[in-house]
């Protein structure tokens, strides 16, 4: 028996020409789908999943992470602008979200994730000129002279071919950028991946008392319980006796799984929810205020925080993180610390100087070797320490917005992404408010 299997070619109908086609539909998707739309131009939007928000609402992150900073004297500003703020704001007045709140040196924006979930649908389902596919995945990506002429995607109803004029890899794994044919990486030691919870029935008064004490606890029966963490989170949702919880940790024979391989996926994805059922029984027994919680659910998927990354014109580096850079190419503020999850339970924290910034390059969104392909989310260039920090959704929705304001601007002058005029997209995110 031969140990390869030959697949027939195929021609597909093309479902639709459109100006953007956007391959993921997480944070970063969704903003680049929408801005594009707005913008004016014809978008379709491919989402594997049931539904949008990838990792903030499947992951149930929970926390809008880099959407605001800490001054120097402990005031809590915003750090984003356009789309992103919109979104906040709006689950803010809808009750779906609080703050922002202190946390460490910086500062979170609590969110409920089934508000998101309808809110960007809502977004999404306002653009008439956006079309949404949902359960699809791009399968193929048809390369000629450097340049994306379709991609094919898998659907419940078969396989059908899009084309487009400029294509956004928001896939987070760099999927698009694989298929296409684009250089990626890893790295030699990647973050692990988390599934998170939540619990009901809390009682948020004297857990909240108790919060102080959480560090000590997690510390103190980290190797006689057989936690997975030392360190963690604990957070309120907003709703009455809910808390959301951040400790899990999943690690394959010592080491981070790799979210982009099937098999170890499949093991982590039953690892987190068997990690699940021993935490929340650790916090019944250990932590004040849980003594009568359950869990009410664990994430729809794994929160995997780090795939493959694309080899862009730019790869942001640590040096450029802690040093507060502020690029040419800038295309929004990041301040989110270095936030790396490592081996033996630990995360590594480095901040940045209270009421700093540094910007995120046009150049880390651009893969080499593509010229109608652009990145936004996680798979962007950078190294593993940047990475660390500017991999979280405050920073992914601003390139996702960035990345449609540049598909406007490379439809309209038909030029390479590598080429395009990064004054005029700098003054277009300006007016739609982005603080650079």
């Amino acid at each position: 028996m031969t140990s390869r299997l030959r697949v027939p070619a195929e021609e597909l109908d093309v479902a639709c020409e459109v100006d953007l086609a956007v391959v993921g539909g997480g944070s970063a998707g969704v903003a680049a789908a929408v801005v594009g739309a707005q913008l004016g131009l014809r978008v379709a939007l491919v989402e594997e999943m049931p539904f949008l928000g990838g990792m903030s609402t499947g992951g149930a992150v929970g926390t809008y992470c880099g959407f605001h900073r800490q001054e120097r004297d402990g005031s809590i500003v915003s750090n984003v602008g356009g789309f992103p703020l919109e979104v906040a704001e709006t689950l803010k007045a809808r009750g779906h979200a609080y703050g922002p709140i202190a946390f460490r040196e910086t500062a979170a924006l609590p969110y409920v994730p089934w508000g998101v979930k309808l809110l960007l649908e809502e977004r999404v389902a306002a653009e008439s000129k956006l079309r949404l596919w949902l359960h699809a995945k791009a399968t193929h990506a048809v390369v000629e002279d450097g340049e994306i002429r379709g991609i094919a995607v898998a659907t419940r109803a078969g396989r059908l071919a899009l084309r487009a004029r400029v294509y956004v890899d928001a896939t987070g794994d760099a999927e698009l950028s694989r298929l296409a044919g684009c250089a990626t990486h890893v790295g030699d030691a990647i973050q692990y991946p988390s599934t998170m919870f939540t619990m009901q029935h809390v009682d948020l008064p004297v857990a909240l008392g108790a919060l102080g004490d959480l560090p000590r606890l997690l510390a103190d029966h980290f190797e006689s319980e057989g936690l997975p963490r030392k360190g963690g989170n604990l957070f309120p949702s907003g709703r009455p006796g809910e808390v959301l919880v951040a400790l899990s940790r999943i690690a394959l024979d010592g080491r981070p799984v790799d979210g982009s391989d099937a098999e170890e996926l499949t093991w982590a994805e039953l690892e987190g929810r068997r990690q699940v059922v021993r935490l929340a029984d650790f916090l019944r027994r250990r932590v004040p205020g849980f003594a009568d919680a359950f869990v009410a659910d664990s994430a729809f998927r794994l929160g995997v925080r780090e795939t493959h990354k694309v080899v862009g014109e730019y790869s942001l580096a640590e040096n450029d993180v802690l040093g507060c850079r502020h690029f040419e190419d800038g295309i929004g503020r990041a301040t989110w610390p270095i936030e790396k999850h490592v081996a033996g339970g630990e995360t590594l924290w480095r901040f940045l100087e209270p009421g700093t910034w540094y910007t995120i390059p046009y150049r880390c969104l651009v893969p080499r070797g593509v010229r109608n392909l652009l990145v936004a989310g996680r798979c962007l260039s950078a190294d593993p320490m940047a990475f660390a920090s500017v991999r979280v959704i405050g920073p992914c929705m601003l390139e996702g917005q960035a990345v449609a304001v540049a598909a406007r601007h490379l439809r309209d002058h038909d030029v390479p992404a590598r080429d395009a005029d990064i004054d005029r997209i700098r003054h277009d995110l300006a007016h739609l408010g982005v603080p650079l």
